[in-house]
């Protein structure tokens, strides 16, 4: 075998060491997630250009892995290269570091994430197949499921992943990503290659250009799709393996898909509603248990809300360690200050059980970390609160935390959104005569005015018409969800990309490319055999959930700080059962109100306060500030919408227009106080900061247009 070169970095010295590796070259660098593969290999490879380029790629994400230096493989012929860097949970030795390679030097991988019930599955490896493990490493389990299982291996694997994989005898390049978008996992074919990156940034360090997708940004695609704003780069699809030969041949498919109760069985569930408690508690704690498995700490972000204090309270039983918990407190606002309750929860557990960390932001520190949010992000932010949670993660590390439990994916599941419960009482409930016709007059005009209750306000439920043709065509009805992003996302566009696209609206396109791509599914969305509740709970998890909650909420806000989220709602075994449960047991008609989750409520009864118990859902928000034109959120909009550089984003939004309104807010402000709701509020507030996100992007990728 021909000697490959491995070298060393050693920055401090500034010295290069040169050592000999036969079989593959492994430089210990800085850090990143980057992989390219020669779909037609040209007859003169440019190794040199393409190492400094995975070079240069690691270490635009040097913060994703800071536990050593990061190391990348190349194959012999330098038509496959896989870049890794490491966040050391599970096997902290250097048998552990990536990539991985099989006993047999024949399959190569590269990972992002964590895979659980590796115990078992090792176990079982050995003793069944006799297969051999390198390292502890969980990551390992990947490539014998492989070679058990061939192309079907992520059937088997569970947890929050994305994976680069070469098989070298079969001359195959796969690349996998997890159920539900946990994981980020971009790709797009540059220069003959397939390149693919956790982060947009690294494939740009390739040399790949960054252009405004035009097309994405007219019709929210970058929400509703899987398209970035950015043109040509896309995700690999939750739920898909990509494959790749070197003849060009090129396959997407599709290797998961969740299933509803059908309207039909939620009228013939035979199950008691005890029973389906219990079956939710088991879940939910087999789920916990699996993810507190760690050679590290595992902490808990930690709200008021059901969800984490579910989760903090269920992950107590499997631990005599005190558990560290992570929250948030806005001090100078009660309306969002949820300080008490965690500390309620903290002290209810038992003072041995867990240790509080409450963190104050104030409105100085989110516009200060704005642009760094943005900037790990890839993409524009539509809500203040997500720098808070960019803030909340950079505690965290300061703390040596390295793993918490994170809530993201109970909403979907358990119908916690405002939209869901629009749904229910406008389609749904009248058309279940079980119980709806059980309810008096005055229940039924109560639960009518729970239709305007909401964190948005009636005006953005009852009163957009301009949707609706699109959605009842391609859906079967209107998802009060849709009325929302209408109320955020209106009139924002310049005259340029009106005249571009508006008579070729792509709002159909994307529900079937991004929501609707199971044809069974669809069928039943369609037809009316699945409630409306969870045909809006499919298209939040295919579009929503992936492109926002676990975006900008997620991965990329922990991970900015080397901090590693896990979820226990979105393990598929939990959604699998949770999405077989009939609607009226999430939803829930108690003497005239509506209970939302009502079945995670009750599983989660033993591990909660009764102040928790018995909150509603509050979104997760931070307060708005845009009518304070003392707050340094409102000068920071105000000074990037009166920069000269806001000027180059002319072209893809009325500036001159949007600018005019931010300048005329303060005349109006007692006006505006009296029309809008805090939620509403806030979203007026994220119109600008989503625009002035797009300038951050613009200047920090250096975007330009095509």
């Amino acid at each position: 075998m021909i000697p490959r070169i491995f070298i060393q970095l050693n920055r401090n010295k500034k010295l290069f060491t040169f050592t000999y590796r036969q079989f593959h070259s492994t430089s210990r660098l800085y850090c990143g997630v980057v992989s390219y593969f020669y779909t037609s290999p040209p007859s003169y490879i440019r190794s040199d250009e393409d190492y400094q380029s995975l070079l240069r790629g690691l270490n635009t994400v040097r913060h994703r892995g800071p536990d050593g230096s990061p190391s990348l493989w190349q194959n012999e012929d330098r038509t496959v290269g896989l870049g890794h860097t490491r966040l050391s949970i599970i096997d902290l030795s250097d048998r552990g570091r990536q990539p991985l390679h099989s006993y047999d030097k024949q399959l190569h991988l590269s990972m992002n994430g964590e895979l659980y019930d590796h115990d078992r599955i090792r176990k079982q490896a050995i003793e069944q197949d006799q297969y051999h493990f390198l390292s502890e490493s969980d990551s390992e389990i990947a490539l014998y499921l492989y070679r058990k299982y061939g192309l079907d291996f992520p059937k088997y694997l569970r947890g929050e992943f994305a994976i680069t994989f070469y098989d070298e005898e079969r001359k195959i390049f796969i690349a996998v990503r997890d159920r539900f978008g946990i994981k980020p996992l971009y790709y797009t074919i540059y220069d003959d290659k397939l390149l693919f990156a956790s982060e947009i940034k690294a494939l740009f360090a390739f040399g790949v250009p960054a252009i405004w997708n035009e097309e994405v940004i007219y019709n929210s695609g970058h929400l509703r799709s899987l398209q970035t704003v950015y043109k040509n780069i896309q995700q690999v699809p939750p739920a898909h393996i990509l494959t790749a030969t070197s003849n060009g041949t090129i396959n997407l498919s599709k290797y998961y898909e969740t299933s509803y109760i059908t309207r039909e069985e939620e009228n013939n569930e035979q199950r008691s509603e005890e029973e389906m408690i219990d079956g939710v508690q088991e879940q939910l704690l087999d789920a916990i248990r699996l993810r507190m498995r760690a050679d590290v700490k595992v902490g808990v972000y930690l709200s008021g809300g059901l969800d984490s204090s579910t989760l903090l309270g269920m992950a107590t039983t499997f631990t005599d360690q005190s558990i560290d918990t992570y929250s948030i407190a806005f001090k100078d606002h009660p309306d969002f200050d949820e300080q008490s309750l965690c500390l309620g929860t903290n002290k209810h557990l038992g003072i041995n059980k867990t240790t509080p960390h409450i963190f104050e932001i104030t409105h100085d520190q989110l516009a200060e970390n704005i642009d760094e949010c943005v900037y790990h992000s890839e993409y524009p932010l539509t809500l203040i609160s997500g720098v808070a949670k960019y803030i909340l993660s950079k505690a965290v590390r300061a703390n040596n935390g390295k793993v918490v439990l994170t809530g993201e994916g109970s909403d979907e599941i358990f119908s916690g959104y405002s939209p869901f419960r629009q749904d229910y009482l406008l389609y749904d409930l009248p058309n279940d005569s079980s119980t709806y016709e059980t309810l008096n007059n005055q229940e039924r005009e109560q639960v009518m005015k729970s239709l305007t209750s909401n964190i948005l306000g009636a005006s953005a439920v009852l009163n957009d018409k301009q949707r609706e043709p699109d959605c009842i065509q391609t859906l079967g009805y209107f998802p009060s969800q849709e009325r929302s992003l209408f109320l955020a996302y209106d009139g924002l566009c310049s005259e340029n990309l009106k005249k571009k696209y508006d008579k070729f609206r792509l709002n159909s396109f994307y529900f079937h490319q991004s929501c609707l791509y199971d044809y069974f599914i669809s069928k039943q969305i369609i037809n009316y055999e699945i409630s409306r509740v969870h045909s809006s709970q499919y298209m939040f998890m295919k579009n929503f959930l992936p492109n926002v909650l676990l975006k900008v909420y997620g991965d990329k806000s922990e991970m900015a700080h080397s901090v590693e989220g896990r979820l226990a709602f979105l393990d598929h075994y939990v959604v699998d059962y949770v999405n077989r449960l009939p609607t009226n047991i999430k939803l829930k008609l108690k003497n005239g109100s509506l209970i939302e989750k009502y079945v995670l409520k009750e599983a989660g009864r033993p591990f909660i306060t009764d102040e928790v118990y018995k909150r509603e859902k509050h979104p997760f928000l931070a307060p708005p500030t845009l009518l304070n034109p003392k707050s340094k959120i409102y000068q920071y909009i105000y000074d990037n919408f009166h920069s000269h550089d806001m000027n180059q984003l002319d072209a893809l939004f009325d500036i001159q227009r949007l600018r005019e309104q931010l300048d005329s807010l303060h005349k109006n402000q007692e006006e505006i106080k009296k029309k809008y709701l805090w939620g509403e509020l806030a979203l007026l507030e994220g119109k600008y900061l989503m625009i002035s996100s797009y300038l951050t992007l613009a200047r920090r990728f250096h975007v330009k247009y095509d």
